[in-house]
């Protein structure tokens, strides 16, 4: 199996200092956009769309800083919660607390594929370990740019992708599952509570 540093497959860089570009009142608004924060990065590696906050920009903002189908986005600190940019989550702006990993060639490297292998805790500690950070939550980009990944075939990337979205809908599920039991059995105690009241 092939093995290569995420700057050889992807560009990673960091998101806008919002400030720089953000627009002060209306007067001084050019575009509005929707705005990724680290609340919109959920566990299951989609952006929660009913998270994304609104940016006023006093011009229009630069492509490097905006979401592109086929990007993963991580956090700039532990946990890295990384995400893929689909067509629906394409065009928001990117903070500087997160990072995006835009692959070069997805013929080669699948986005969900790489933001699996980037979700698993074994390669945040290679990340954090690289320049002696076990202590620290903050991650620099250099770490993730230099991150030896390894790289199946196209075929095995899909195989393993179709494998954790099928896990993902299967826990999902096991989650609603439990809420309704939980709700189930706050029903039954209720009832019973009640009835030994009277």
């Amino acid at each position: 199996m092939r093995y290569l540093k995420i700057s050889e497959i992807a560009v990673v860089q960091s998101g806008l200092v919002l400030n720089r570009k953000e627009a002060k009142d209306e007067v001084s608004t050019v575009c509005t956009y929707k705005r990724l924060n680290l609340r919109s990065l959920d566990e299951d590696g989609k952006v929660d769309e009913l998270s994304l906050d609104d940016y006023d920009a006093r011009g229009i903002i630069d492509e490097q800083f905006i979401t592109v189908k086929g990007d993963v986005i991580v956090r700039m600190f532990v946990p890295i919660s990384p995400v893929t940019i689909t067509e629906e989550t394409s065009g928001l702006v990117i903070p500087s607390q997160l990072a995006t990993i835009r692959i070069k060639d997805t013929t080669q490297v699948l986005p969900e594929y790489l933001r699996y292998y980037l979700s698993q805790d074994t390669v945040i500690n290679k990340i954090l370990a690289e320049e002696g950070w076990q202590n620290q939550r903050t991650i620099k980009i250099g770490p993730i740019a230099n991150l030896l990944i390894p790289l199946p075939t196209m075929e095995q990337q899909i195989t393993i992708a179709k494998i954790v979205q099928a896990n993902t809908k299967r826990k999902k599920l096991y989650q609603e599952l439990i809420q309704q039991e939980d709700a189930h059995i706050s029903a039954l105690i209720n009832k019973i509570i009640g009835g030994n009241s009277k």
